[in-house]
C-alpha cells in the first residue's frame, strides 16, 4: 500500500471516528438536552441568539436552545438516517444486481429497464414534492423521519445495482463458478458462496461515498424546510437559519458550525471511500 494512501485512510478514518464519538457519545455527556430552552436572568424571556459564552460554547439559536448540544443530536440523526438509507441501498441494489447479472436474458432486461426508469426520474424534486405532501397532510415527528428514509432509499439504490450487475457478469464466467454449477450447487448457493464474496470489496468501497451523499441530500432537503422536522435537530435544518439575512450577517455562530461539520463529514466520507476503492484495486 502506498504511503499516501495509507495516510489518507488513517486521517479520514480518524476524522470519522471523532465525528462519530461527538455525535453518538457526546449527547450522553452533555449537561443540556436537545429540546431544552434557556431563559434570561428572571426566567421570563428565552435566551434567543445569545453569543458564545462559558455556559453556551457556541451560543443559542433563535429558539433559545444550546447550539453545541444540538450539533451533537443533529449529527447523530443525520448519520442514522444516512446509515439506514445506505443499508437499504445495499440490500436492494445487491439483490437486483446479482439477479440481473447472473440470470441474464429476460430477467436482466426487465430489471435494467426498471433501473433506467428510476434513473430518468428527477429524484430530488420528487422527494421534495413527497416531503411537502407529508407536511401538508400533517405527518410530523418520527413518522416524517421514517418517510424520509423510505423516500431516499426508494430513489438511490440504482447505481449500486448497476455496479453489482457489472461485477456479476464478469464473475459468473469464472471457473470456480462454472465448477459449482456442474456440481449441482443451486443458483442461490452460487450467488451467495461464489459471486457475492467477489463483489464485497466494491460494495464496501461504495458505502462511505453513499453515506456522504445521503447526508448531503438530507441536509439540502432539511435546509429547504422539507426534511427532518423541528424540534428534531439535523445539520440541515440548523443551517436553514442562514436563510434569515439578519442571522447570516450578525449570528455567524448559528449557521457556521453546522455548515463546517457538514462539509468536513461529507468530505471525509468521500475521501475515505476513494481511498478504500484504491486500496481494493491494488490488492
Amino acid at each position: 500500500m502506498k504511503r499516501t494512501l495509507k495516510y489518507k485512510l488513517i486521517i479520514c478514518g480518524s476524522i470519522l471516528l471523532l465525528i462519530g464519538a461527538f455525535c453518538f457519545i457526546g449527547p450522553f455527556i452533555s449537561a443540556y438536552g436537545e429540546y431544552q430552552v434557556f431563559y434570561s436572568g428572571d426566567g421570563s424571556i428565552a435566551l434567543i441568539k445569545a453569543q458564545p459564552s462559558w455556559e453556551h460554547i457556541l451560543g443559542t439559536d433563535k429558539n433559545g436552545q444550546d447550539i453545541f448540544t444540538r450539533l451533537m443530536y443533529g449529527g447523530r440523526l443525520s448519520l442514522i438516517v444516512a446509515l439506514c438509507v445506505v443499508t437499504t441501498q445495499v440490500v436492494i441494489g445487491s439483490a437486483v444486481g446479482l439477479l440481473s447479472g447472473y440470470l441474464g436474458k429476460k430477467t436482466d432486461m426487465v430489471l435494467m429497464r426498471i433501473v433506467d426508469v428510476f434513473n430518468s426520474l428527477p429524484d430530488i424534486i420528487i422527494i421534495l414534492i413527497l416531503s411537502a405532501l407529508a407536511v401538508t397532510y400533517g405527518v410530523a415527528g418520527r413518522e416524517k423521519i421514517i418517510l424520509l428514509i423510505i423516500f431516499l432509499s426508494f430513489f438511490t439504490w440504482t447505481s449500486l445495482a448497476k455496479l453489482v450487475r457489472g461485477q456479476t457478469l464478469y464473475l459468473k464466467e469464472m471457473e470456480h463458478v462454472k465448477v459449482a454449477e456442474l456440481c449441482g450447487v443451486s443458483t442461490i448457493g452460487r450467488l451467495i458462496k461464489h459471486i457475492l464474496p467477489g463483489i464485497t470489496r466494491e460494495i464496501i468501497a461504495v458505502v462511505p461515498i453513499s453515506i456522504g451523499g445521503i447526508i448531503l441530500i438530507e441536509a439540502s432537503i432539511s435546509f429547504l424546510g422539507f426534511g427532518l422536522p423541528y424540534p428534531y435537530a439535523s445539520w440541515g435544518n440548523m443551517l436553514s437559519a442562514a436563510m434569515d439575512l439578519s442571522v447570516l450577517k450578525n449570528n455567524v455562530n448559528i449557521w457556521l458550525p453546522p455548515g463546517l461539520l457538514l462539509m468536513i463529514t461529507v468530505g471525509a466520507f468521500n475521501l475515505f471511500g476513494e481511498a478504500v476503492k484504491e486500496w481494493s484495486e491494488q490488492r
